[in-house]
């Protein structure tokens, strides 16, 4: 993309461009928009990947955090561009921030046993690394209310049943509203107080890992990070490959990095509340037509098809809990 090819000046890529031409002292650049706020920037050779941000705190918690990482000689993050360590790009109201451009392999899936170990691997890391740093920027981090927000999506989706029962036999809705407010009065009960301990992620979902042409995996979006202790990213993670492991928590058990939670009461609770689709159908609730049309058939897959395996998963939680409350 170039000025010729949008003489009128008003097209916000255009205008970005403008923009980073004279921060960066090149108008030999080109800039390419990929989606909504992303952008492929060409520029003396090099490739950048450009993103919106929506305010300066959670540009700048990303940016400092990548840093210290990078500091840290953790090297499965990708470096923002120098510029940063002397000015804040602020555009019409946005930071916007310029990170290395990655040339990828094949996308990472949790279908593939390779990918998840390599995904966990970098994700322990990732929480080990954190754990070690100190300063005052990490006052400035959120901290994680899991609870709270375990509580909200289960209202929300208790709220929706009415709507839902005239698609999905009420059975499983009631079933899963069962397993969330179960774990959610037993975590009340126990009265979990946990201080953060490390740097969290938030959404480890497969699409936030990269594997590079160099085969090393990267850790990418962090608009989630937060405050809080590695059992909340750790849940999440298992709750995203289960399906591809046939539900078994045997498997769950075997993955070295947690044997840690052989004997944790709160592990098994985690993996009890059913968070895929609370969240699924949550969204569902609030996105437009298009999205409800494209995301029908997953959600009726996540819902009733998985669910004979899950109730399989969810009985053998259950007797790992009883086992520990009633030793």
């Amino acid at each position: 993309m170039t000025a010729d090819q949008y003489p009128g000046g008003d097209d916000y890529t255009y205008r970005l461009l403008s923009f980073l031409m004279n921060k960066l002292n090149d108008y030999s650049m080109s800039l390419t928009e990929i989606k909504e706020g992303k952008w492929v920037l060409n520029t003396r050779g090099m490739k950048w990947f450009v993103k919106r941000y929506p305010n300066q705190s959670r540009f700048i918690m990303q940016e400092t955090l990548t840093r210290m990482l990078i500091r840290q000689n953790f090297t499965h993050v990708i470096p923002f561009h120098p510029i940063h360590q002397r000015e804040i790009l602020i555009f019409e109201g946005h930071p916007i921030g310029l990170t290395a451009w990655l040339e990828t392999s094949e996308p990472i899936s949790y279908a593939k046993e390779r990918d998840r170990k390599d995904v966990l691997t970098v994700l322990k890391r990732f929480h080990a690394c954190t754990g070690n740093m100190e300063g005052k920027w990490l006052e400035s981090l959120p901290k994680f209310k899991w609870l709270k927000k375990w509580k909200k999506r289960l209202i929300q989706f208790e709220h929706n049943i009415p709507f839902l029962q005239s698609f999905i036999q009420p059975y499983y809705l009631y079933t899963y509203l069962e397993w969330g407010k179960r774990t959610v009065e037993q975590l009340e009960a126990l009265n979990m107080n946990k201080k953060p301990t490390c740097v969290t992620h938030g959404d480890v979902a497969h699409h936030n890992f990269l594997r590079g042409k160099n085969g090393v995996v990267y850790m990418i979006d962090f608009d989630l990070i937060a405050l809080s202790t590695p059992l909340m990213d750790d849940l999440q993670f298992c709750n995203r490959i289960l399906p591809f492991i046939d539900w078994s928590l045997n498997e769950i058990k075997q993955l070295e990095q947690y044997r840690q939670y052989h004997d944790h009461l709160y592990f098994y609770l985690g993996l009890l509340y059913p968070t895929d689709v609370f969240r699924e159908w949550n969204r569902f609730f609030r996105e437009g037509i298009d999205y409800k049309q494209r995301s029908w058939n997953y959600l009726i897959h996540l819902t009733v098809q998985q669910f004979p395996e899950r109730m399989q998963f969810c009985q053998e939680l259950q007797q790992e809990i009883n086992r520990l409350l009633n030793p």
